[in-house]
């Protein structure tokens, strides 16, 4: 705040901004003494919200507070901004306080001169801002009525209403009021639209926008019923074909929706045929102005109301209508004539008695078939056409799979098979690319998901069914099909990029190279060839799983040279390093993302989920490519200003909209913002950025880390409020049929987000205040066990370890066991209201018992653990989550001596015998670190890595496919192979400093 009223006021401001406040509140004193002024009333209490003292900041948090039920006025918009500063410096994230307080002065303002037009307005604004919906609703419900002949504050009435009773916080009568009034508001400027005599000459309270139209929609979809939705967009005047909806594609959309939805065929199709028929027509210019009407969405209504109108007539028609579109006459855009030709292949699945059984002349083949592949000669050399034909392939019997094999094989979609083959031009390498990807769906794919439906139980045994494509014994998966489908893609991508600058010379640095999709396919398989074989081999490198993921690995690597802006290279090899234990080397894969804004929350999922038992410490190896300056913590702290920042955006966001009157943005964008709040990204961000933080900043107190990354609401923990998932699978590479997981799916290594995980996370969060000495002494600690009583009683059932196996570790659920027992040992042990009760010994005695078999299970693990050198990302995470146990345990111990006599008095006794395995369990996590450390200082590491990669045909891994390694080592040269494993040595050396963290803490 640096404004003034008159000169004299500037000494005061001088002595604010050299942040000499006592000097300050001395002139604002002086000034008070001679004329009692609102202004330097308002300028004494920002004073004293200055002053460091958490006194100065309560008073002043009283005082305000004291305003506000006084319901007093304050006319001047200068005071009450100063007000405003003044909560935001006692309270930096005042939530529902600022409602409370200054939405309160302001909401009393504007209610005293209603007239003054600027400063309801100001307020309004304000009050938009801070989320105070309530006193915004109340504000522009006065704009209405004191501004009658401004249409804008109709809907600023209308829009706050019903934004206010949507809101999740909203009590259930106060939405059916305020919602109830919004729709009726809607309805009458409906039907006011509707009985306007003149459509040019309506009046001020009537729908003239297709953004008021929309909020029509928005509100009766809402709070009115689904009938009356289609009657307004059925009427001439308000439906999407209205002069008032100026051609607004949404209306269209959402027409067809609830058509849909109610089952009306009929009327669906003849509105579609209509759409399709207009989108075809050249308008006076000879242009198709109205192309966009052909739509997939058109499209897709328009073939379902076809099939669901069970009569032969409707499919003759949706075919005419397609060839109508590809006539060559038809001047309409060759994007728009794909989604007619892909219509035709639909209506070929969905109806059950095709018009012509046609076949191609080189034997019998099906019409599904026939269809698939006239398609494809049309479309192959799109990038899209797999994509676009994979659900229907799906869907065709064994016969007609391998019929599509077959032609296929015979290069019939291409009509000379030898020129597709060459792939010497990026018309060619597409086609090649596509045909690939539906062997690999015809012959591993869609037969894994089949197989592993009739036999889930173990998917590893190798000789269950027989590939009928291959005739070879195999498990769900065909190891023959899948190194088949390798070396093919392998050697295919070889040839594709040795074109002596034909293709590349014409591609910008942003773009994809042609035959990137080669190298992901034989990744993807090598990835699927690891899965089938178990990691428990004495030495990691020696594994079948270790060397086809080293494999993939490389071959990525290789493929990124060639083009450095494919997404989904670097998303894969996120995923590869993380697996393999190789921190910096992931690190440098995600800055090749260059992630941006709401990129951070929709795919940080793929680094930092579980970075604080991955790699929590600085980089001390800094690959080509890697920016030193961005740590995990910075990295997590990035994170936080995303969100704070996007609160910000979203603030100036929705007013612009009211300001220019785009109503239905400011719901979009009030959406977009509730999924940001609760994002299961953002969750990721404050656990992963406290753990980290505790284990880099020692230093610091539990409680002041806490603040600083706590940016969620309180109680999400318990509360019944899904978490949003906000991250994008979409992005990564997926090649799997329709009807199986996706790539992204099969390729987790550990259990992906959930919000079953992170809810147990925040509660270990808060556990570790409870017992941790920055916070026992405090008022918070009585706060934090009225929680931990409340969390408890709260929990319905204990979550059956079959359940939590599905979304934690196995670490993670040893460790969890753990936490569960020491939360019931606290919240008994340490409520002397229980101590009478004649059972609380029994129980106690129990409970100890559990924690001292929990924390032998956890020691038990990590006595076991062999595989540990080099240490991938299971090892890593098993040492970080054992040694957070241990350290919990003994901090417990510590915890429970501090209380004395404030704790059950057999729980001192009990101690020692939690407190030994505690310690024993830190000191085997030691040990296992030093071990680790140990054998990577060994010599020769780069040597295994290569053997592991590229054997010898005399030694190595037997079971590898000599074939795959061959066109491997055509694809990479010596020099290279060298270079990356030696980036990968010195990235597991990297991973492992972090053991360095991990002190064996004593019993205080």
């Amino acid at each position: 705040m640096d404004q003034f009223q008159d000169r004299q006021d500037a000494q005061i401001w001088t002595a604010i901004e050299a942040k000499n406040f006592k000097q300050a509140l001395k002139l604002v004193d002086k000034r008070l003494a001679k004329k009692h002024t609102e202004y330097h009333e308002a300028l004494r209490i920002y004073i004293r919200a200055l002053f460091p003292q958490v006194s100065e900041k309560s008073a002043v948090l009283l005082k305000l507070e004291e305003l506000a039920a006084k319901k007093t006025v304050l006319a001047d918009l200068v005071v009450l901004d100063l007000y405003d500063d003044s909560l935001e410096e006692v309270l930096p994230e005042p939530g529902e306080r600022w409602a409370k307080v200054i939405g309160e002065l302001r909401w009393q303002s504007v209610k005293a001169s209603p007239k003054a037009e600027d400063t309801s307005i100001n307020c309004f604004q304000r009050c938009l801002a801070r989320n105070d919906l309530d006193h915004a609703r109340q504000i522009a419900n006065s704009l209405e009525k004191s501004f009658p002949k401004n249409r804008d504050y109709i809907f600023w009435n209308i829009s706050t209403m019903f934004l206010f009773s949507i809101q999740p916080n909203c009590p259930e009568t106060q939405k059916k009021i305020w919602g109830g009034l919004a729709l009726g508001q809607m309805g009458k400027l409906a039907n006011a639209t509707k009985q306007a005599m003149d459509q040019k000459q309506v009046s001020i309270r009537s729908i003239q926008s297709p953004q008021e139209l929309l909020l029509l929609q928005r509100v009766t979809q809402v709070y009115g019923k689904p009938e009356q939705c289609l009657e307004y967009l059925r009427d001439p005047l308000l439906g999407p074909e209205s002069a008032v909806a100026k051609g607004e594609w949404e209306l269209w959309r959402i027409k067809l929706g609830l058509t849909e939805k109610a089952q009306q065929w009929k009327e669906l199709f003849e509105i579609t045929g209509s759409l399709l028929k207009r989108s075809r027509t050249a308008g006076n210019s000879g242009k198709y102005v109205e192309a966009r009407l052909s739509d997939w969405i058109v499209w897709d209504a328009y073939v379902r109301s076809s099939t669901e109108l069970n009569d032969n007539e409707f499919p003759r028609r949706v075919r005419a209508e397609c060839q109508a579109h590809l006539d060559p006459a038809c001047g309409i855009d060759k994007s728009w004539k794909r989604n007619a030709s892909l219509a035709l292949v639909t209506v070929a699945f969905e109806d059950l008695t095709p018009f012509s059984e046609s076949v191609l002349n080189d034997g019998d083949i099906s019409y599904k078939v026939t269809t698939i592949v006239n398609y494809l000669q049309a479309y192959a050399s799109a990038s899209t056409a797999y994509n676009d034909i994979k659900l229907f392939v799906g869907q065709l019997s064994q016969d007609e799979r391998k019929q599509l094999l077959g032609a296929l094989a015979k290069g019939m979609p291409f009509g000379n098979v030898g020129e597709h083959q060459s792939l010497a031009t990026a018309r060619q390498i597409t086609e090649s690319i596509n045909t690939t990807k539906l062997k690999y769906l015809l012959g591993c794919s869609l037969p894994e998901y089949e197989r592993g439906a009739q036999w889930p139980v173990n998917r590893r045994v190798k000789s269950r069914f027989r590939c009928i494509f291959c005739s070879n014994p195999c498990g769900t998966s065909c190891i023959t099909c899948l190194e088949a489908i390798t070396k093919e893609s392998i050697t295919s991508y070889r040839i594709a990029i040795k074109d002596d600058g034909r293709i590349t010379r014409d591609l910008l640095p942003t773009d994809r190279h042609p035959a990137d999709d080669f190298a992901i396919l034989a990744a993807i398989s090598l990835v699927k060839l690891a899965l089938q074989h178990p990691d428990n081999a004495s030495e990691p490198l020696k594994t079948n799983r270790a060397s086809y993921l080293l494999q993939a690995t490389a071959l990525l690597e290789k493929a990124w040279i060639h083009s450095k802006s494919n997404f989904q290279i670097s998303l894969l090899l996120v995923r590869l390093y993380v697996y393999l234990g190789c921190g910096s080397l992931a690190m440098r894969a995600f800055q090749r993302l260059a992630l941006k804004q709401v990129q951070l929350d929709t795919l940080s999922y793929t680094l930092f989920d579980r970075i604080s038992s991955f790699h929590p410490h600085p980089f001390t190896h800094t690959p080509d490519g890697l920016a030193l300056s961005r740590t995990p913590i910075e990295q997590l702290r990035k994170h936080q200003k995303l969100y704070k920042s996007a609160e910000e955006h979203v603030a100036k966001n929705v007013w612009l909209s009211f300001k220019h009157k785009s109503y239905n943005s400011v719901f979009e964008i009030k959406e977009a913002e509730d999924n940001l709040s609760r994002s299961l990204a953002r969750v990721m961000s404050v656990i992963e950025g406290k753990k980290v933080a505790r284990l880099t900043e020692p230093k610091r107190s539990l409680s002041e880390i806490s603040q600083e990354f706590d940016i969620l609401q309180s109680g999400v923990e318990d509360s019944e409020t899904p978490f949003a998932d906000t991250n994008d699978v979409e992005t990564f590479p997926n090649y799997e049929s329709t009807a199986g997981l996706r790539f992204e799916e099969i390729s987790r290594f550990m259990p992906g987000p959930s919000d079953t995980r992170y809810r147990l996370n925040l509660s270990t969060e808060k556990l570790h205040l409870i017992i941790d000495p920055s916070v026992s002494s405090s008022g918070e600690a009585f706060i934090l066990q009225q929680w931990l009583k409340q969390h408890l009683d709260s929990k319905k059932q204990t979550l059956s370890t079959t359940v939590i196996g599905k979304y934690l570790t196995q670490a993670e659920v040893l460790a969890q066991s753990t936490y569960d027992t020491l939360a019931l040992i606290i919240s008994t042990a340490c409520d002397k209201g229980l101590w009478a009760k004649p059972e609380v010994r029994v129980k106690v005695d129990g409970y100890n018992k559990d924690l001292v078999k929990s924390l032998e299970n956890n020691l038990a693990s990590v006595e076991q653990m062999e595989s540990i050198v080099p240490a991938f990302q299971s090892t890593l995470h098993a040492l970080y989550t054992a040694h957070e146990v241990g350290t919990v345990a003994v901090k417990f111990c510590s915890y429970i001596s501090r209380r004395g006599k404030d704790v059950y008095e057999k729980q001192a006794d009990a101690n020692k015998a939690i407190a030994a395995v505690a310690q024993q369990l830190l000191q085997t996590v030691a040990a296992k670190c030093a071990a680790v450390k140990k054998g990577l200082d060994e010599g020769g590491w780069i040597d295994r890595v290569l053997e592991s990669v590229l054997p010898d045909e005399n030694g190595g891994i037997s079971e590898l496919s000599v074939e795959t390694v061959a066109a491997l080592r055509k694809l990479v040269d010596e020099n290279f192979m060298e270079e990356w494993a030696g980036e990968v040595v010195e990235s597991w050396k990297d991973s492992v400093v972090g053991f360095s963290l991990l002190k064996t803490l004593t019993k205080a």
